[in-house]
């Protein structure tokens, strides 16, 4: 008798622990899943961790900066770290010298497993030097719609950049930005408000200084506490990603010619012969390839179906590998493009050598 009421004193016991076990990994779940709900605003206000990523050229990678330290993120993440005590992990995808178009390709290659909190994107300055806005429209919001496809949840921050002087390009940004609900944030206004030259707040008329990237700090900064204090939502979980369509781009390696003096070295064509050539075939609307500047890189003449489109530059003061935009507003049929060594160099090549190498194009049709 006495065991079996033992063993019922045992079993209610369980029970309740069982029970009491449930109720405890029920509400450590919940509690899990309201921080991941969070959006960026209530994490960085409650000390939580952030994932954030910068898609940009030079001024998104804070060129012109003196070192790591006075890098526009860098001192971000200090000064939100200080008052709100949360830590972040900083992920990017920039390149000096980009333009929307090699930042979208970049970034359609680039694998980020983490969820991401929020996303800066800095472009413009190049892109109006290679093309039209209504080209670099295209790619901008591609561009912005790949990254609300990949990234739902994250609010957008577009940087208008401090050097941009190109009226249509602005209207661009502007009508993206506010079209897919990201915040704009003019960096002008900061450069116009200081009352302090180009010279005073710039390394080359172009890139921000330590001084400079500190009045970018500042604005973001700004931006990001007034949202906190408002409890601004994240709107971009709003859109409907299903009705997103972000630009296909495909790379294709085989060519149709080529000349004899072109070698196979590290998966690229190369060749320093002037006038040597090669073409590819390709379908789609636009056109880019992927190629590598050096300090003993050539000018590359480019000609799609026997007409001139341009001269690409293959000069850098380091050896890098490139995804460079060569044309758009194409008819979506069949092409050739031929890209032929030129006998000009750019003044920065003091070598002997042009070299040219390329390892694919890219379009957007298979």
């Amino acid at each position: 008798m006495n065991e079996g009421k033992d063993m019922e004193k045992k079993n209610l016991i369980l029970s309740s622990i069982f029970i009491l076990l449930s109720i405890s990994l029920s509400y450590l779940y919940l509690f899990r899943e309201n921080q991941q709900n969070k959006n960026i605003y209530e994490k960085i206000e409650a000390g939580k961790h952030v994932n954030y990523l910068v898609v940009g050229d030079s001024i998104g990678r804070s060129s012109g900066a003196s070192d790591q330290e006075h890098k526009w993120f860098t001192l971000l993440e200090k000064h939100l770290h200080e008052k709100y005590d949360g830590t972040f992990n900083r992920h990017l995808v920039v390149q000096s010298g980009a333009t929307a178009f090699e930042g979208l390709y970049k970034l359609k290659n680039r694998v980020i497993n983490h969820p991401i909190d929020i996303v800066f994107i800095v472009f413009g300055e190049n892109d109006r030097k290679y093309m039209n806005s209504m080209d670099f429209s295209r790619f901008y919001q591609s561009l912005i719609e790949e990254i609300i496809i990949r990234f739902p949840s994250a609010e957008l921050i577009t940087i208008t950049e401090s050097s941009l002087d190109n009226d249509e390009f602005i209207k661009v940004i502007n009508r993206i930005s506010e079209k897919y609900h990201a915040t704009n944030i003019d960096m002008r206004v900061p450069f116009k408000k200081s009352g302090l030259s180009s010279n005073q707040l710039t390394k080359d008329l172009v890139h921000p200084n330590d001084l400079g990237y500190s009045l970018y700090t500042t604005e973001i900064e700004k931006n990001i506490e007034n949202s906190i204090e408002i409890n601004k939502p994240v709107l971009t979980s709003i859109l409907q990603t299903d009705q997103l369509t972000s630009i296909p781009m495909y790379t294709k390696h085989t060519y149709k010619t080529i000349d004899s003096s072109f070698k196979l070295k590290d998966h690229h064509f190369t060749t320093s012969k002037i006038g040597a050539s090669i073409e590819f075939e390709f379908k789609g609307s636009f056109l880019g390839v992927n190629v590598i500047r050096s300090e003993k890189g050539g000018m590359v003449d480019v000609f799609i179906d026997d007409q001139f489109v341009t001269t690409l530059s293959l000069w850098w003061p380091f050896k890098k590998e490139r995804s460079l935009y060569v044309s758009s507003g194409l008819s979506e049929g069949e092409h050739i493009v031929k890209f032929q060594v030129s006998l000009n160099k750019s003044k920065y090549n003091i070598s002997n050598e042009h070299l040219f190498q390329i390892s694919s194009i890219i379009t957007n049709k298979r």
